[in-house]
């Protein structure tokens, strides 16, 4: 475990044998908070990326060419990234396996086609960006062990922002301490740019959360795109505690154990919220709870004060199992 301190705050991270050789940075997202950058990959070859006069495959972009950004209209690109991957090189290093985001994924038409990015790339969904590893969902939004060379093209531009990429808006690269070094192709940059500045934390175009409701708010209509029409599995979870003005625990599909689940809180007989059980927990990963994405934490909309608490599946009302003094008082 290691843990970063600045002042009174502190950020515990565990790290599993899988992570052995894996990069990260540590900057901000704008709002004071602390954001984990994983390894810098972002675009398959073959990802189309929509330029003023039609779309483009993204290795087939130069430097100077103009792209169309959600924050800043028109703008030229400032310099392309690289990195390959032969398979057997990466075979138990799943944060360089290629996330697939099946067309129509996020909306009507959005993908437009199947999207292929790395796991550490964000997708902007609304005004929130959110990371392809947090998508995941093993229905419409899958990652699987490559078996060819995976050749990856980063755009950069003047600062951080969208491009469409299969008609999605994604994201462009954000430059903190460690990150550039990582391209395989580093080394032109440094040549074309030598006097660049260093760049000494991350700057992010919009918010992304790593937990939280922002974050469930984001991940909500694409976990509901996934389930639509489809009949929900066995239920698994607990409820853990309920104190005061939380409630935590995890809960997943057996049949779907990557699919996030959306959870109803009553007490007594009224709903009072909703939560989407889906932010990490590594211990649940390590218990083969999916990838560990099946955690939740809610927050009612008052100091529970000994109602009686239920929790159930929105779905179809399967409840979540809790300790008997939960559910008789919480």
């Amino acid at each position: 475990m290691l843990t970063i301190a600045q002042g009174t705050a502190t950020l515990d991270l565990t790290f599993s044998s899988a992570d052995t050789g894996a990069r990260f940075s540590i900057g901000a997202d704008g709002l004071g908070r602390a954001l984990i950058t994983e390894d810098v990959l972002c675009y398959l070859h073959g990802t189309r990326i929509v330029t003023p006069t039609g779309a483009v495959a993204v290795e087939d972009l130069h430097i100077g060419d103009a792209v169309v950004t959600r924050f800043g209209a028109v703008q030229r690109i400032k310099w392309l990234g690289r990195q390959s991957y032969a398979p057997e090189f990466i075979e138990h290093n799943q944060t360089k396996w290629p996330v697939r985001i099946a067309a129509g994924a996020l909306a009507d038409g959005v993908t437009a086609r199947d999207l292929y990015v790395s796991p550490g790339h964000s997708m902007l969904l609304g005004e929130t960006l959110v990371l392809a590893s947090k998508l995941v969902n093993g229905i419409t939004v899958t990652q699987t062990r490559p078996v060819a060379e995976l050749n990856y093209v980063q755009i950069e531009l003047a600062g951080h922002d969208c491009v469409l990429a299969e008609g999605a808006w994604s994201e462009t690269f954000a430059d903190a301490p460690g990150l550039r070094a990582q391209f395989h192709n580093a080394a032109e940059f440094y040549a074309l740019y030598p006097d660049e500045p260093l760049v000494e934390e991350l700057r992010l175009c919009a918010k992304r959360p790593e937990r939280g409701a922002a974050l469930a708010a984001a991940l909500r209509p694409v976990a509901a795109r996934a389930v639509a029409g489809t009949i929900p599995g066995p239920l698994q979870g607990w409820v853990e505690s309920a104190q005061d003005w939380r409630i935590q625990g995890w809960a997943i599909d057996l049949a779907r154990p990557e699919l996030p689940v959306l959870l109803e809180v009553l007490t007594g007989e009224k709903i009072i919220g909703t939560v989407l059980a889906c932010e990490f927990r590594e211990d649940l990963r390590q218990a083969g709870k999916g990838s560990g994405h099946c955690a939740f934490r809610f927050t009612p909309p008052f100091r529970l004060r000994g109602e009686p608490l239920t929790i159930r599946r929105a779905a179809d009302g399967a409840v979540l199992p809790a300790p008997e003094e939960l559910r008789r008082t919480a």
